[in-house]
């Protein structure tokens, strides 16, 4: 049986990716509770809150306006606010160039990079490689 999540952290700035995303989050039964954020700074807000416990995982997508993921992971990492947990952290891309490829792969916090749009069976597929061990 899968391990069903407490929480999963979704964040991308197109309103109807982030919305079927989120229908295939709910397909999949696979987290208690799915947050879904358009932007990076409301994201961070979010996990600097006093009591709010750190989502299992955090889905990004590399290219927003305002705040990337680059950004908004460093600035994840170096926040003293958040509590740092195991939080598995997943890039999610429509086209991964060679750049955003080598860069994902030197980010020891990056655990995995998924193409977009998102499947019931890549969620599981991701969420049995990390969390069924």
């Amino acid at each position: 049986m899968q391990k069903k999540l407490k929480s999963i952290l979704l964040l991308d700035d197109n309103l109807a990716t982030n919305f079927i995303h989120k229908k295939f989050l709910q397909k999949a039964n696979c987290a208690e509770q799915i947050i879904d954020f358009r932007s990076g700074i409301n994201a961070l807000k979010y996990l600097t809150q006093q009591g709010i416990r750190q989502p299992d995982m955090i889905m990004v997508d590399i290219n927003m306006p305002i705040m990337s993921a680059w950004e908004f992971l460093e600035l994840y990492e170096n926040s003293r606010q958040i509590t740092k947990t195991d939080t598995t952290i997943v890039l999610l891309s429509t086209s991964l160039s060679p750049a955003d490829k080598e860069k994902a792969d030197n980010t020891p916090v990056i655990k995995e990079v998924l193409l977009k749009p998102l499947s019931v069976e890549s969620i599981q597929q991701t969420i049995d490689k990390h969390f069924n061990k």
